[in-house]
């Protein structure tokens, strides 16, 4: 996003673009874009074009940035494509960075709590259960299950550790095929309590990538070739690439998106509307904007509900360990008297 308005108020100074892309390389705020943007320069001045420039550079820009870049000097209008693109990462990495944040305190609590757990299992109840053990009465019911929780742990954590492997190795080896990753996707979109919201990401991933496309100038199937590259959903995108096919056989947008079930109804008519007024570009900005609203008030709802749970859920785990070693005590106590 810096890098885009940085090039965005540049250019429109009307230096040449070897010099701009020098500037831009002066101002990098690391070692990797500094020595990017100094090949880019040195390709440029040796006669290639800006958006070859950069995809010859390696792979550290996004399809998106080069696509648009390219377009951007086939049209004569590479100053509002760097705006264009500033507006799409901007907005991008405003919302990752709050969804991080909000993310941050919830998952520290539960690293924290999962580790107190784990040493009150393992060191904690193991010392006072031999304590227990030379009382000789029977123990409650709450803390005989405690006990055997702890024994399991102290026995069994190379189980528990080898099954977090194999599930690690095996959503390894699935991302690796195309079937693989059409399952997790998948389940991601379809089986994942969490469906609407993927869903909704995908379809604002897709509406913003395709509008930032349009704008800049490329042809529809460019634009859907690209944004199927973006969206991080492989379902998502394969349902993109079956569009473009569709697309390039003389079909409607709208109609090619309505055949398939991974794009929500209203991303669909939306994209008809747009295609019917000939202001697809608009539109598809529009969507996409109410499609990011739609994710950041959801993502807000259910962490205002997992931060209570997570409270309520350590208060009952705080109860059943104090009355699991308290209650043997009250009984010793009370059989004295």
């Amino acid at each position: 996003a810096i890098l885009c308005s940085q090039f965005a108020i540049i250019l429109t100074s009307g230096l040449p673009i070897v010099h701009c892309v020098e500037m831009v390389a002066a101002q990098a705020r690391t070692r990797e874009v500094r020595q990017l943007l100094e090949r880019v320069a040195e390709d440029v001045s040796g006669g290639y074009s800006l958006a070859q420039s950069f995809s010859n550079a390696g792979t550290l820009l996004p399809v998106t940035f080069i696509e648009t870049v390219r377009a951007g000097e086939q049209s004569g209008t590479l100053e509002l494509c760097f705006q264009r693109l500033h507006t799409y990462y901007d907005k991008s990495a405003k919302t990752r960075a709050k969804l991080v944040s909000t993310l941050t305190y919830p998952v520290l609590v539960l690293i924290v709590a999962a580790i107190v757990f784990l040493i009150i299992m393992v060191v904690a109840v193991p010392m006072f259960t031999s304590a227990f053990a030379e009382m000789g009465s029977e123990l409650p019911a709450i803390t005989r299950g405690l006990m055997a929780v702890s024994g399991f742990f102290q026995r069994y954590w190379w189980a528990l550790l080898l099954i977090v492997l194999v599930i690690l190795i095996a959503r390894l080896l699935l991302r690796r095929s195309e079937q693989g990753r059409l399952f997790l996707a998948a389940g991601k979109l379809r089986r994942s309590p969490l469906r609407r919201l993927h869903q909704m990401n995908a379809a604002s991933q897709f509406a913003s990538t395709m509008a930032t496309m349009l704008t800049a100038g490329l042809p529809v199937t460019r634009a859907l070739e690209v944004t199927s590259g973006v969206v991080s959903n492989y379902l998502f995108a394969d349902a993109v690439r079956r569009v473009r096919q569709g697309v390039e056989q003389g079909r409607a947008l709208a109609d090619c998106m309505l055949t398939d079930p991974a794009f929500p109804r209203l991303l669909t008519e939306m994209t008809g509307v747009g295609e019917r007024s000939g202001n697809l570009e608009q539109t598809l900005t529009v969507i996409g904007d109410y499609f990011d609203n739609e994710v950041s008030v959801t993502t807000q709802r259910l962490l205002s509900l997992l931060e209570p749970a997570i409270t309520i859920a350590l208060a009952v785990i705080t109860v059943v360990l104090l009355l699991a070693v308290y209650l043997p005590m009250f009984t010793m106590y009370g059989s004295l008297i």
